[in-house]
């Protein structure tokens, strides 16, 4: 069905416009907003279901497919994204008690999330020293207080030399203060757990603790790959995640 309307000026016609039924509803309803996809994460190495030795390295390969990111068989995804999450339990027994009070928590934390974005992971690992201390040695030789947090956060920000011996420590002027300060935040507070830490990259390996004296056969290990996505080019704020999770028993 059409629509016509005349315009009047002075008494005479000066012009038609015809709409039709299809422009009208256009005009009253906008084009959806276009959704974010998820991206797809799987860990192809180790096996489902394959155990782990005492003792001994683990390796892994993570695959990441996204629609709006690109896919990391194509070396489209930056490794330093790809985050896994390592968490020894002594006992499986554990294990719905952690996933119960990790559901009230966020995934990551925005503290790390940041630390993907930044060349962190290139100088510094979890719990063995790279180019730079690990976080478990920061964590160990500074007890977190408020006053340690300012003055890591500046070194962060601005750099320093001498700490860790004669290696630099690059500044990073592009991290905001509030930035710098959850990261501490995270360093100091969460890296004293040897038997919980996070690895990035595509693929690579830890090593599995010495055996337990005793109820050897009850420790188990949760891996859990994750990537966040960067949103739709017109709205980056839309992020989403991915993740997958897979036990090793021994």
């Amino acid at each position: 069905m059409n629509t016509f309307r005349r315009a009047f000026v002075g008494g005479g016609v000066v012009a038609l416009t015809i709409l039709s039924g299809a422009m009208l509803s256009s005009f009253r309803e906008s084009e959806p907003a276009a959704e974010n996809t998820a991206p797809v994460v799987r860990m192809t190495l180790p096996a489902a279901n394959a155990k782990f030795q005492w003792n001994a390295m683990v390796n892994y390969t993570i695959h990441v497919n996204d629609k709006e990111d690109g896919n990391s068989e194509y070396d489209e995804i930056a490794p330093h994204e790809v985050l896994l999450q390592v968490l020894f339990l002594s006992d499986s027994a554990q294990l719905q008690a952690y996933r119960s009070e990790r559901s009230k928590t966020e995934p990551e934390p925005e503290a790390l999330l940041t630390m993907t974005t930044l060349p962190c992971f290139n100088c510094h690992t979890a719990n063995d020293k790279l180019i730079g201390p690990s976080f478990q040695q920061i964590a160990a030789k500074y007890p977190y207080s408020a006053s340690m947090e300012d003055a890591l956060s500046k070194k962060i920000i601005g750099g320093s030399l001498g700490t860790w011996g004669n290696i630099p420590m690059p500044p990073h002027p592009e991290v905001q203060a509030v930035q710098a300060k959850e990261i501490a935040r995270w360093i100091l507070k969460s890296n004293k757990d040897a038997d919980h830490f996070y690895l990035t990259g595509i693929s690579g390996a830890f090593k599995t603790r010495m055996k337990p004296v005793k109820d050897a056969g009850k420790g188990v290990y949760l891996l859990r790959a994750s990537y966040t996505d960067h949103g739709l080019k017109d709205n980056p704020q839309q992020r989403k995640r991915g993740q997958y999770t897979l036990m090793l028993k021994n």
